[in-house]
């Protein structure tokens, strides 16, 4: 069993009362280096890992050097995960692969923004690295924008607009866990945690922000429990 803490977007003050010990903390985009470092320093997880959204781009000189799959030289002692994947068992003795992807859906450059053909890009990246690291699924899929998902998240403007060729990522690999930001309660009020069921596989597409806890069971693939600061509820769509 992992224990998982995913942050999002708002930058609040959260606290680790029980002094728990979490296996990875994960931030999915929009959040300050400096809060990080508060997080990773509250939290002390094993394995820390970032995407950026479209806010973060302040943060780099410019022109932007990629720190993709490796570790950053401005989120200190976070693997960055812009458009790339790894198994964690290296770094936490659990076998579980997980795949990232930066940006928000507009203009700009990567990896703070991209295009659908930059997810065309991705997808192809991805087969050739799970066929080179003979990962045969996917556990965890990370983005800063959601996948594009009928009877999922309903309300979003033109700068928050989810992307449909993330959702060809969701068709092939059903991820057991997808976490995302970008869309929150800032700008709509709405469902934004989700179970889908497709042909007998399961994926929580689950907003972090500002925070979720989450348990996964690496050896049976699956999400044992989410929560916020209680457990959370989540909108089942069943894909026939």
């Amino acid at each position: 069993m992992i224990d998982i803490v995913a942050v999002s977007d708002d930058e609040k003050a959260i606290k680790n009362k029980d002094k728990k010990t979490y296996d990875l903390l994960i931030g999915c985009g929009d959040l300050s280096p400096g809060y990080m470092d508060y997080m990773a320093n509250e939290f002390k997880a094993r394995f820390n890992i970032i995407i950026h959204g479209n806010h973060d781009e302040k943060y780099f000189k410019n022109p932007y050097i990629d720190e993709n799959e490796k570790f950053s030289k401005i989120y200190k002692g976070f693997f960055v995960l812009n458009h790339g994947i790894i198994n964690v068992k290296k770094y936490i003795k659990k076998d579980v692969c997980i795949a990232g992807f930066s940006g928000a859906l507009s203009y700009g450059k990567p990896p703070f923004h991209f295009s659908e053909k930059d997810v065309t890009k991705l997808k192809r990246d991805l087969s050739i690295k799970m066929l080179l690291k003979r990962q045969n699924s996917l556990d965890i899929m990370v983005s800063h924008t959601p996948p594009l998902i009928k009877n999922t998240l309903e309300k979003y403007d033109r700068y928050h607009q989810p992307s449909e060729k993330l959702t060809e990522i969701f068709n092939k690999y059903s991820p057991k866990l997808w976490l995302y930001g970008h869309l929150h309660r800032n700008y709509a009020f709405q469902q934004f945690d989700f179970l889908l069921k497709k042909e007998g596989k399961e994926t929580y597409l689950i907003n972090s922000e500002p925070v979720k806890f989450i348990k996964y069971d690496e050896i049976n693939k699956k999400v044992v429990s989410i929560k916020n600061i209680k457990e959370i509820k989540t909108t089942t769509v069943i894909f026939k």
